[in-house]
């Protein structure tokens, strides 16, 4: 079974595990608030993208992925793709750890990485393949200590992970270094203008051109990648208790309407809802 996951980055439980398999895929730019995940890439052709860099995975790679951090992956022909990925709320992680063993330290990033490529030995791919499938089944049963056994679980397949070794090179980025600007660009103006003039007149380029390019590498248009990313600011913003009307202009929605309509579309409640049930 192929499981979708939502692309607001809100999952409705503290653990989703899925073993798919599949010959196209194709998804936008997303991230995954208050979970990390790990994505163990077993067959196909395809390339992984974060905001900044796109480089090809082998199959085998072990990607662990901080909670927060937007990235794609899309099949590069019709070869089976077949993987597994595991999210885990952060706040399980933390159950799970002890003052001795930090289960995080496999997702502990430098600041020129925004995820860590691993690459285990086949002993640890059987391993986590047999642990994975272990957890999709049991995360469909109700039975006495099912929930003792997911954890037990867990925690094997992150001491695993923990103990795996990065890639010695990382591999090639592909993306080119125009749309790392752009990217960058959006990251540090979400609260201003940011139509595609703006852009044109920034890079000095084609504002249809550069629209192009930006969805050929991210899989979203220049405007829809800005409202998401100015959603996900938003967000941040709502669960720190920041005031709704101070929301909309800090994320750069000029309309206090408009915001209310775009993140109840995207996010599926209101913002005020939203901070009543997230705030910390």
């Amino acid at each position: 079974m192929i499981i979708d996951l939502p692309l607001d980055g809100t999952l409705p439980t503290d653990i989703v595990c899925s073993h798919n398999r599949s010959r196209h895929h194709d998804s936008p730019f997303h991230q995954h608030t208050d979970h990390i995940e790990l994505i163990l890439f077993i067959s196909g052709d395809v390339t992984f993208y974060t905001p900044h860099k796109a480089f090809p995975i082998k199959p085998g790679y072990l990607i662990a992925i901080p909670n927060g951090v937007w990235h794609r992956v899309v099949t590069k022909n019709a070869d089976p793709y077949e993987r597994i990925f595991l999210n885990i709320k952060v706040n399980l992680i933390d159950e799970l750890s002890t003052p001795k063993t930090n289960l995080f330290d496999c997702f502990k990033t430098s600041s020129a990485k925004d995820v860590n490529i691993l690459n285990p030995d086949q002993d640890f791919i059987d391993d986590y393949i047999g642990f994975a499938d272990q957890i999709i089944s049991s995360l469909n049963k109700n039975s006495y200590g099912n929930d003792v056994k997911i954890r037990i679980l867990l925690s094997q397949i992150l001491l695993l992970a923990n103990k795996i070794q990065p890639v010695k090179e990382q591999p090639k980025n592909v993306m080119p270094p125009f749309l790392e600007k752009v990217t960058s660009f959006i990251d540090e103006n979400l609260a201003k203008n940011l139509s595609l003039s703006a852009f044109a007149d920034q890079f000095f380029m084609n504002p249809n051109y550069l629209d192009r390019s930006f969805k050929k590498y991210t899989g979203l248009s220049i405007h829809r990648y800005v409202i998401e990313k100015r959603i996900e600011l938003a967000k941040q913003l709502l669960r720190k208790g920041t005031s709704v009307t101070l929301v909309c202009e800090k994320s750069g929605f000029g309309n206090y309407s408009n915001f209310i309509r775009t993140f109840n579309n995207i996010v599926g409640i209101s913002p005020g809802k939203y901070k009543k049930k997230y705030q910390r």
